[in-house]
This record gives structure tokens, sequence and C-alpha cells, in this order.
């Protein structure tokens, strides 16, 4: 299978159709389950989830814009360890639900 063409065309080649279809089926049973649990039995109401879908374009936005400065990313080398890089990516993602929640709070949303 080529990177640019084919049926399914794909920019690794870890990602082949048996690759694609276990993580689709995957993430349709989490769907099912998130689906299951929050609307149809009421026992969840999504947060924290909620809050960063209220502000997503803001938070899109503002991840692309910052993500190389502090505190989002300290440190630009090449050879961080799988858990320095772990933990910058959960620090970076903490804060913009954070900030998402706190611009909930205040009652501001960007829209187009």
């Amino acid at each position: 299978m080529s990177e640019n063409e084919g049926f399914i065309p794909v920019n690794k080649n870890l990602w082949s159709i048996s690759y694609v279809t276990t993580l689709s089926t995957f993430s349709f049973c989490i769907l099912l389950v998130l689906y299951f649990i929050i609307d149809v039995r009421g026992l969840w109401t999504g947060t924290p989830f909620f809050y960063p879908g209220m502000n997503s374009i803001l938070v899109y936005v503002g991840h692309e814009v910052f993500e190389n400065y502090f505190p989002f990313q300290w440190k630009l080398e090449d050879n961080q360890s799988h858990k320095e890089h772990l933990t910058q990516n959960i620090v970076a993602t903490a804060l913009w639900v954070l900030i998402a929640y706190v611009l909930y709070k205040k009652k501001i949303f960007w829209k187009i």
C-alpha cells in the first residue's frame, strides 16, 4: 500500500487496513459506552470534556499558537524521554481544560 494512493491513503506504513479498522472499532465501542452512560442512563454529565467542547475553536487555536511556549512545553530537545514528553502533554491538556473551564464560567465563547 502506498502512502498517497490507493483505496485508503495513509501517511504511515503502520496505518494498515487492519490497524485502521481495529482503532475505528475501539472508538465506536467507546462512543457506544459513553452514549449509554451519559445520554441514556444519565450517570455522568461528561465533565471535564464539556468545557473544552464549549470553546473548542479557542482551545484548538490556542494550542496551535502556544504549543512551543512555557508552560505548555518547557524543553525543545529531540532526545526527550517518553516520560517527559507524556508529562508535557498531560500538563498542556490539563491547562487547556482549566482555561476552557474559566472561560465557560466567565461566559466567554469564541464563535465563528
